[in-house]
């Protein structure tokens, strides 16, 4: 149990630190970091759950063991170390309610936390991993501040949405981009350190951005009016979301009839069949007056660029290529640049890493 004489203070400065924070990934560090701090453990673990065919899925979120705190941004999928726990944590999600069992060596205890969105929803669980079972006090405490962690990553979310799609908006993107700029600069710097199956395993995590315009949407706003243009934006955004991008997928409203995905995609080949399903899907659809609508995709791979506008810059001129060479199809940057249809910038290269 906290001392009641330094636990207040202590709360309160852990709550600030959480909530100064407006990137998801150092948010959940932040929380971690609090929890760790107010509850020394063995191990804390972060979850993000998702629902997928009937069951939930789980994906690492964050992790801290000998309080050293790491952000797991690829996600991977959760192996459980025991069915034992595995049990618990499927448990605690279908009861909505904590979870405490002993550690598989019967020397500790995994308490298991849900943690609720705006609709009552678990869209994570905590696994607490500590020698002694906490007290209901504790135990209330860490569920209070989950809920603190809830509301909070709710209120950044809404301010990085798209009013009309509640699509991620354009400020979102630049910090996205930014942030796998960073992240592939050091990949690069850094890989022939490596071990050679984390150097595999690195290098094969590759992004690839595309933006897709809604063709001919000037004349759908002249012939049918704005609302309806409109109403096309939000069907668009919608089966955009609906099951064609895969769930770690990053989709947002670039303005007027633009959008942009951030995905991943181990090559070329694989990040152009995903958008040419998405093009396909859009084509098939029947809409409301218009019967059908197209879009133009351009993309590329985010990689050695100096800045998000040289990023999207790329992605443009392969977009701007589809527009004037009959619309409704999917061109890749890279491609066009081999192909002698567009030209690379000089100031560009695959050998020199250097961001602003």
């Amino acid at each position: 149990m906290l001392n009641h004489r330094h636990n207040s203070i202590r709360i309160i400065d852990n709550l600030a630190e959480i909530t100064s924070h407006h990137d998801r990934q150092v948010l959940e560090k932040s929380l971690l970091k609090t929890l760790n701090e107010l509850f020394p453990a063995h191990g804390l673990r972060l979850f993000r759950v998702r629902e997928h065919a009937g069951d939930h899925e789980l994906s690492l979120l964050a992790f801290c063991v000998n309080n050293v705190i790491v952000s797991s941004d690829e996600n991977p999928k959760l192996i459980p170390n025991s069915e034992h726990l595995s049990d618990a944590l499927a448990m605690a999600i279908r009861n909505e309610d904590i979870e405490l069992i002993r550690t598989d060596g019967d020397d500790g205890w995994h308490v298991i936390y849900p943690a609720f969105d705006s609709h009552d929803e678990v869209f994570a669980v905590l696994v607490h991993t500590t020698r002694e079972p906490p007290s209901g006090n504790d135990q209330r405490l860490v569920y209070g501040i989950l809920r603190v962690y809830a509301n909070y990553l709710a209120l950044i979310d809404r301010s990085q949405r798209d009013k009309l799609t509640g699509l991620f908006n354009r400020e979102t993107l630049d910090e996205e981009i930014t942030k796998i700029l960073v992240k592939r600069a050091g990949d690069l710097s850094d890989i022939n350190t490596l071990p050679s199956d984390t150097r595999r395993r690195s290098y094969a995590i590759k992004y690839w951005l595309g933006i897709i315009d809604i063709d001919h949407f000037k004349a759908i706003n002249d012939t049918y009016g704005h609302l309806y243009g409109d109403e096309v934006i939000i069907l668009v955004a919608r089966l955009m979301t609906s099951g064609v991008m895969r769930e770690d997928d990053i989709v947002f409203r670039y303005g007027g009839e633009e959008f942009v995905v951030l995905l991943r995609a181990p090559d070329e080949i694989d990040a152009l069949r995903t958008f040419e399903r998405l093009r396909q899907t859009i084509e098939a659809h029947r809409f409301p007056q218009l019967d059908q609508v197209t879009v133009s995709v351009g993309f590329v791979e985010v990689v050695h660029q100096q800045s998000p506008s040289d990023v999207i810059g790329e992605a443009d001129e392969a977009l701007y290529y589809a527009k004037h060479h009959g619309r409704n199809q999917v061109r890749t940057f890279e491609q066009l640049v081999r192909e002698g249809k567009i030209k690379q910038s000089p100031l560009v290269t695959t050998n020199d890493v250097e961001l602003f």
